[in-house]
Parts: structure tokens; C-alpha cells; sequence
């Protein structure tokens, strides 16, 4: 992976009634620029994907970290709490409201001349993986996504942490989830909502080590959405990779030349 460079802009806004926290990078140019919109992991900020965004501005884009429901600059003090008490209410709430508030930011980026509104791309790491998919299905002005480490079937994902037992999260509402849970699942969950993905070019990524994120919800995602991408050449790829719950530079640079392949109208120099 190519080290960061040069001079960045950084900005920082609050968007939409919901005051979404957002950080901006972008190397100034005359011309209208993509963009792409990072989601961080559970616990993170936006300001943890800083190194990540510079990359992506590097690569002629501009690129805007996310802070996500109850995180960063939106941390709810009752985090921890509400998580021991239901964590898949928790979490999958934070997942479906964050992916409604890319609804908000998009409406935002068209009001930019400096950026081009028509080739929006998102990703996102663990968490931010699942806010992405949900994002793509929701919101159809994004051309390219990429899901790294985030998965779909959600009840298997719950599953899978119940398994592992490594934080103190209540067990009765992972093996009994409430009807708003489960109501969570039925809507969201993107195996529900395969037909609104194409034509959006999708890319799904993960660790063959990961002991978080089954691998067999992420292959199961994309062996369902082949069918629905029949008429779409080159716009969904899966690529597992020999690693655990990690994001790692092989992985980055995947993720990069997805974006380059799907959202730049002319070849951008390295």
C-alpha cells in the first residue's frame, strides 16, 4: 500500500437535522470529485479511519469518516449499559439508524460543486460493514459499495457471539430476541432485501480466520445475490482473505481498486 502524501484538506461538518458528526479529506482540484464514505467499527470514531481516508484521497477521491449511532462525538453514556442489557437490539439499532442517516448526507454532497453526485461510493469495517450493506440497499444514489468484515444473516452473527462468551452481554435476549429485534431482523437484514441491491456494484470481503464474523453469512450474502446480478458484469465480487477480524493493507488495497474500477470515469494516476 502506497504511503499517504501531499497536502490535505480536512473538514469537519455536522450534517442534516441529526447533526451527523463528519470529517472531510480531499487534495483540492478545479475538477468535481468522487466520493467515498467510511463507516468505522463497534467502539471506533471516524477519526480512527484518519489513515484510511488519506489513502483514499490519494487515490483522486474525496473521502468523509463517519461517527456512528452512540459513537464518536454521538457516544451515548448508557453505551455499555444498553449493550449488556440487549445487544442485538443494540447493535442492530445503531446499524439501521446510521444507514438511514446516509439518506442525509448524500442530499448534502449534492449541494457541493466540488463534488461529482453521481459516483458515491461506501465502505465499511466490522460494524461499518453492516451499516454499509443496509446503506446500499436503502439508498440507490450510491454506484459502489464494499462491506469488509460485516455480514449478512444477522440471527447467525447473534449466534456467533453468544458462542463466544467474551463480554458480559445478557444471554436470554440473544436466544430470545424481542419483536423490535426481531423486527430489526425481518426488515433490515440484507437477505430480505436482495432485489435492491443491483445495479449498485457491491464487493464483499472477509477474514477466513475471523472468529466474530461467520464467513458462511458472508459467502451465503453473495451466493444469494448472484442471480440478482445476472445482467450486471463485474458488479459483485466476494474475496475472503487468510486473516482474523482485521483490515488489513491487502485488504485496504482491494477495497481501493474496487472503487477506482467502479467510480472513476478516467484512470487517476497513482
Amino acid at each position: 500500500m502506497a504511503s499517504i502524501k501531499g497536502t490535505y484538506t480536512i473538514e469537519k461538518h455536522f450534517i442534516g437535522e441529526n447533526k451527523v458528526p463528519t470529517l472531510w479529506f480531499y487534495h483540492k482540484t478545479k475538477k468535481a470529485k468522487p466520493v467515498i464514505i467510511l463507516l468505522h467499527g463497534w467502539t471506533g470514531t471516524k477519526e480512527g479511519m484518519l489513515v484510511n481516508c488519506l489513502r483514499i484521497a490519494d487515490k483522486g477521491f474525496y473521502s468523509i469518516s463517519v461517527d456512528a449511532r452512540m459513537h464518536g462525538d454521538r457516544l451515548d453514556p448508557e453505551f455499555w449499559g444498553k449493550f449488556a442489557e440487549n445487544f442485538p437490539r443494540t447493535f442492530f439499532t445503531i446499524v439501521v439508524e446510521t444507514a438511514k442517516d446516509i439518506k442525509h448526507i448524500i442530499d448534502f454532497l449534492e449541494t457541493r460543486d466540488d463534488i461529482d453526485s453521481t459516483r458515491i461510493g461506501i465502505m465499511g469495517v466490522s460494524m461499518g460493514g453492516f451499516i454499509t450493506l443496509v446503506a446500499t440497499f436503502l439508498e440507490k444514489r450510491i454506484k459502489a459499495s464494499a462491506s469488509v468484515i460485516g455480514t449478512a444473516n444477522f440471527p447467525l452473527f447473534v449466534e456467533r457471539m453468544l458462542s463466544l462468551k467474551v463480554l458480559p452481554f445478557k444471554e436470554k435476549p440473544m436466544c430470545e430476541p424481542d419483536e423490535e429485534t426481531r423486527k430489526l431482523y425481518r426488515d433490515f437484514d440484507p437477505l430480505n432485501n436482495l432485489e435492491k441491491f443491483p445495479p449498485t456494484a457491491l464487493l464483499l470481503t472477509g477474514g477466513l480466520l475471523d472468529m466474530f464474523i461467520p464467513k458462511e453469512g458472508i459467502q451465503g450474502l453473495y451466493d444469494a445475490l448472484k442471480p440478482y446480478y445476472q445482467n450486471y458484469t463485474n458488479r459483485l465480487k466476494l474475496k475472503f482473505f487468510n486473516v482474523g477480524h482485521e483490515y488489513p493493507p491487502e485488504m485496504e488495497a482491494e477495497v481501493i481498486k474496487w472503487f477506482r474500477n467502479h467510480l472513476h470515469k478516467m484512470k487517476v494516476k497513482s
